[in-house]
């Protein structure tokens, strides 16, 4: 897929599934791509792991600005963190998005199935009695996962209450966040977004919190303000200063969080709108 051409899925008499295991569909996904168990969601996410003792929290990695993953994104794009890291896996890491994207793109219906079972796989690893668990599927994406639809078979919620030990609803939802919170009812769903065109209704009713952030090309800022959303921006300070505690936009004057002691957003003060400030790391 690194050449353009879509890869294709082939499905042949030897990948019928056995009672409790893997669908056709996502078995062909996975040998396509190259995906295992472990290289589908990042749970090794530097910014996220400082908030795990609050909640655990799995990222998906897409490509940026690639095949439709940040139609809004403005001067952030000169400031993503896509390329921030070890240089050593850099290479890797980016192909590996790509061929997430890829892979997003050409084959949505089997890659959002594959993301259900990943997440179901994910919880299963953790303590049983985890309070709140985390979901970031915008790691260095801004798609609406609040409309992006999935079909749970029943082959595909077999499999996941037999390995994982997670029930998930059957039928076809217009989310796919909406079986993994109705079978994990702690898990709790987030991203940043810089895009005013999302399903404000949907994202509450599933329990997905929203940020929203600065750098857009469209005026998440009012949005913010006008949703009483909190809104996230980048500030270029000495080194060891501390963050402003207020900050005045527009002649109003707005409480400040500091964004960088932790990633769990949804513990974040709420009701109205607070600046989340994120220091300049490059």
């Amino acid at each position: 897929s690194e050449t353009g051409e879509p890869i294709r899925l082939l499905i042949t008499s030897k990948d019928r599934p056995m009672k409790h295991s893997i669908p056709d569909d996502i078995r062909a996904l996975r040998k396509a791509y190259r995906f295992n168990s472990s290289n589908l969601l990042t749970l090794t996410n530097p910014k996220v792991l400082k908030s795990a003792i609050v909640a655990p929290t799995a990222v998906l990695h897409l490509a940026p600005k690639y095949r439709g993953s940040c139609p809004a994104a403005g001067s952030c794009a000169a400031l993503c963190l896509n390329t921030a890291g070890n240089p050593a896996y850099l290479k890797g890491k980016l192909q590996r998005r790509r061929l997430r994207s890829d892979a997003f793109a050409d084959h949505p219906a089997a890659f959002t199935r594959l993301l259900v079972m990943e997440v179901c796989r994910f919880k299963s690893k953790l303590w049983e009695h985890q309070p709140v668990i985390g979901l970031r599927l915008n790691g260095t994406s801004d798609f609406l996962w609040e409309r992006v639809p999935v079909e749970i078979c029943q082959g595909l919620a077999d499999y996941c209450q037999a390995t994982f030990g997670v029930t998930l609803p059957v039928g076809r939802f217009s989310s796919v966040l909406e079986p993994l919170v109705t079978a994990i009812p702690n898990l709790r769903p987030y991203d940043y977004s810089k895009r005013t065109d999302r399903d404000w209704k949907a994202a509450a009713r599933l329990g997905y919190h929203l940020t929203l952030s600065h750098g857009s090309t469209s005026d998440t800022f009012n949005t913010a303000v006008s949703q009483g959303l909190n809104y996230a921006a980048a500030i270029d300070l000495p080194r060891n200063a501390p963050l402003p505690e207020t900050i005045h936009i527009n002649g109003e004057r707005f409480a400040t969080l500091d964004g960088d002691t932790t990633d769990w957003r949804p513990g974040d003060a709420s009701g109205q709108t607070h600046i989340v400030l994120l220091r300049i790391k490059r």
